[in-house]
């Protein structure tokens, strides 16, 4: 008999709960068909046309772009990134200039290269050892052209290098930039991998001793001729000796 008695409060109490729960608005789950759909990364026009697009159109409302712009056409560049069977890594207005407090980071291209101090007259201001002040630059025209043009080829890969093709081990790959121009980087390579977790993130130079590992802030854009990846910060090449 008792035995009876507690299972008829068990049932009790359990049918109490579900009328509780029905009350409060708390409805039992119910199947629902869930529909997966993934976001498109084809913007079906070119590099260049993308890059100026995201910097006038105003669907986007942005010019996250507008340093790196400035940068090809004082290179002379434009035409390079209308070209086929490349990969494109595009610089974020924060890897050419970041400010932290009103100071110019050292993770960004004008605080990382620093130019000479000058004068109204145009001449170096010295420190009292005789050097040049260092300052961080301003604008691209800081620096001379074949600097700007190098940089810049760096960022450009011969091939085409995305989530398809790149895996969590390092793929060294070719560059624009030509042999022999940087002594940090005398074969002009670079090194991609994704990382094998939730996030897969596609890392630039990320090797041991490397003296910037970078990580892409949007990676997988498909242009019609070339995948697209978006940093933050500088990209450079080299070991920690």
């Amino acid at each position: 008999m008792k035995k009876r008695k507690y299972l008829f409060v068990c049932i009790a109490t359990c049918m109490l709960s579900i009328s509780a729960c029905s009350l409060v608005g708390l409805d039992l789950q119910e199947d629902h068909e869930h529909k997966v759909t993934t976001l498109d990364p084809h913007v079906n026009i070119n590099a260049l046309e993308w890059m100026k697009k995201r910097n006038s159109d105003a669907v986007y409302a942005d010019s996250v772009f507008f340093w790196m712009l400035k940068g090809i056409a004082y290179a002379g560049l434009e035409e390079e990134y209308t070209k086929a069977g490349r990969t494109f890594l595009f610089l974020h207005n924060d890897a050419v200039l970041r400010k932290t407090n009103n100071d110019i980071t050292n993770d960004c291209y004008f605080g990382r290269y620093k130019v000479i101090s000058r004068d109204a007259a145009g001449n170096p201001i010295l420190n009292v050892d005789g050097s040049p002040v260092l300052r961080s630059a301003e604008k691209w025209e800081d620096y001379s052209v074949d600097q700007v043009r190098n940089f810049l080829t760096y960022l450009i890969i011969e091939g085409e290098y995305s989530f398809e093709n790149l895996t969590d081990f390092n793929t060294t790959v070719n560059t624009f930039l030509p042999k022999g121009a940087e002594a940090s980087n005398p074969e002009s390579i670079m090194t991609l991998l994704v990382r094998n977790d939730r996030d897969s993130k596609l890392r630039i130079n990320d090797f041991l001793n490397s003296v910037r590992a970078s990580q892409a802030r949007t990676a997988g854009i498909l242009s019609t001729n070339g995948p697209i990846h978006v940093v933050d910060r500088v990209i450079e090449y080299g070991t920690i000796k």
